[in-house]
């Protein structure tokens, strides 16, 4: 009998976001989907992904193994030996440090590429406050603007793709994740919001539980000047709106991830524009956010598409 995402996630040892990201970008298998759109996984489908969890554990990347036939992937597990990993891949016991790559050179200036590698190794090394370190001497040669464009968002794109590789573990990408929240929620000493500044209340809506996209708004409009009511991910668009309209906010901005074109989310986007007052103005931005722009092309809606575009609806909206 089918079951959801949450039970296939708990037989296989997979979690959730790995399950969609295997099927979404490597089609390693199809489940079914129930009126609601929800995603429904046979016997079979569990036991595929029981199969490439094993594999990938053993050292086979996912895109090379994600199409195989499920009698393939069965053979593969139980008659091959583990591939070997690269060098510079994962060690062999958890526990043991992974010497760093390129090393962080304090109070050195060095290009935004040799700061995101110094953060992925600082990441694979369990070094919280290295990474830390990194990222604020980044900001200090760079400014906030510039770490943000040149440093935070290749290195959020890097740990993501590493990881689904089999390059980072889950805890490398954790600690990173958590060194970067904490850095784009604290403001940057001295930094001071103007009495009168526009306020913009940043969120994502319930179902979508990718934080750094929000975390990237509420910082870059924060460094123009606005005044950020922050209020996390996954929350239901009337409690957003609820809190915009108390606040009396100029501005909502919703971060959109995944997943892509999802008719639950486009319903959830025209409720929310018609929830706020006709002058509050509602943005819109996340890798997913160009489906849903296609999927509501007449909404009275601002879509972001990148930091520039992101940069360039904040200050026009100041004013």
């Amino acid at each position: 009998m089918p079951c959801p995402i949450q039970l296939a996630s708990k037989l296989s040892g997979l979690s959730q976001h790995v399950i969609r990201i295997w099927e979404r970008r490597y089609s390693a298998l199809s489940p079914s989907r129930t009126g609601t759109n929800r995603r429904m996984y046979c016997e079979e489908a569990v036991k595929r992904l029981k199969l490439l969890k094993i594999l990938t554990e053993n050292g086979h990347r996912i895109g090379g193994v994600a199409r195989l036939s499920t009698a393939k992937l069965e053979e593969l597990a139980q008659g091959t030996v583990p591939v070997a990993r690269p060098v510079s891949a994962l060690p062999a016991d958890p526990t043991a440090p992974v010497p760093a790559e390129v090393p962080a050179q304090q109070n050195q200036p060095m290009e935004p590429v040799q700061y995101v590698e110094s953060a992925i190794a600082a990441s694979k090394r369990y070094d919280s406050e290295g990474l830390r370190q990194v990222l604020l001497q980044a900001r200090m040669q760079f400014g906030q603007r510039g770490m943000l464009h040149q440093v935070i968002c290749p290195l959020i794109v890097q740990v993501g793709n590493s990881w689904q590789q089999g390059a980072l573990r889950p805890s490398h990408e954790h600690i990173a994740t958590a060194i970067i929240r904490e850095l784009l929620l604290t403001p940057v000493p001295g930094s001071q919001t103007p009495l009168n500044a526009p306020e913009l209340v940043v969120a994502t809506p319930a179902g979508e539980v990718h934080e750094l996209g929000a975390l990237i708004v509420a910082a870059s409009a924060r460094d123009l000047g606005w005044y950020v009511t922050y209020l996390g991910p996954n929350l239901p668009v009337e409690e957003i709106a609820a809190c915009a309209i108390a606040r009396q906010a100029k501005a909502v901005a919703l971060s959109v991830v995944y997943p892509e074109g999802c008719s639950v989310i486009v319903e959830k986007l025209r409720r929310m524009r018609e929830l706020l007052p006709p002058a509050m103005r509602l943005l819109v931005g996340g890798r997913a956010a160009e489906s849903y722009r296609a999927a509501l092309p007449d909404l009275p809606v601002q879509w972001v598409s990148c930091l520039h575009g992101l940069d360039e609806a904040l200050c026009k909206n100041q004013a």
